[in-house]
């Protein structure tokens, strides 16, 4: 068994994250279904697999890159006897339950598993404003830790395999929030034809300004009461009805901003009016 670590999957990320750990002077084994995308990586100084079983007989250490979570289960459920008793490590985007799914497998075939999310572009890997996220077995993570700290920030969520993936997914759902919160205001501006450079320059001030406050709010949820005489759930469901409004005389949808509407709405008719207008948060669980 060598000592390298291998890589499964040379998309962009997949390439970047070998390009690193040969600039930081690992051995590396790389695989792709598609073998020309190898043949740079070879050239560089990477040893190519043919297959998925070799690459994974060849190191101590697999580093998953590939689409999704079935091309995962697909690639690695064959090579069982030849990923016993490694570390996987693995790096595609999958949803909690999916990271817990294949952390059981793992586990019920002696493979020792960590599930890592990438908060990261390509050309950020290597640097320490990217930021990895991981969770699962603690002793494989320690084990490889030197080994993930090249590729930037490494961040040890929890021996619950879907933490890192659960974390990854919250902040993504927040930064696509904010950012349909640009395009409806790019979108009502450029009706009186304001540039969307200078909107977008406008928003992010205003949201730089506004973003502590996030504390605030989630103190309230912390505290549970909602009753600290903040802004009401009353007083904010006519602010939102009054974007929408505008947003409507402007000619432009607010379907970003009714379900938001509706959510104050139905607190209010259930005698929550006067209550902070946080409490929405109550009104996510599904039940």
């Amino acid at each position: 068994m060598g000592s390298s670590t291998s890589i499964l999957g040379l998309g962009a990320m997949g390439s970047a994250i070998a390009a690193r750990l040969r600039e930081t002077g690992h051995a590396t084994t790389v695989w792709n279904r598609t073998a020309a995308k190898a043949a740079p990586h070879v050239a560089a100084g990477s040893k190519g697999a043919a297959t998925v079983a070799e690459a994974a007989a060849a190191s101590d250490v697999i580093l998953v890159v590939l689409l999704d979570h079935a091309s995962v289960r697909e690639h690695l459920d064959p090579h069982i006897a030849e990923l016993k008793g490694k570390v996987v490590v693995n790096l595609v985007t999958t949803t909690p339950d999916q990271a817990r799914e294949t952390a059981a497998w793992a586990a019920d075939h002696g493979i020792r598993y960590v599930d890592g999310a990438i908060m990261a572009v390509p050309s950020m890997i290597g640097e320490p404003h990217a930021r990895l996220l991981y969770s699962g077995d603690e002793h494989a993570y320690n084990t490889v830790l030197p080994l993930l700290e090249t590729l930037g920030t490494a961040e040890y969520t929890g021996k619950d395999p879907g933490l890192a993936s659960l974390k990854d997914m919250a902040l993504l759902a927040a930064m696509d929030l904010m950012f349909l919160g640009y395009v409806q205001a790019i979108a009502m501006m450029r009706t009186t034809g304001t540039p969307a450079v200078q909107t977008a320059g406008e928003v992010e001030a205003w949201l730089a300004a506004m973003l502590p406050h996030g504390r605030e709010l989630a103190a309230i949820v912390d505290q549970g009461t909602y009753d600290t005489g903040g802004q009401s759930v009353d007083f904010d469901r006519f602010g939102i009805q009054s974007l929408i409004t505008a947003s409507r005389e402007q000619g432009i949808s607010a379907q970003f901003l009714e379900p938001h509407q509706k959510l104050l709405e139905e607190l209010a008719a259930t005698g929550h009016g006067d209550s902070d207008w946080i409490r929405i948060i109550e009104r996510l669980t599904i039940h």
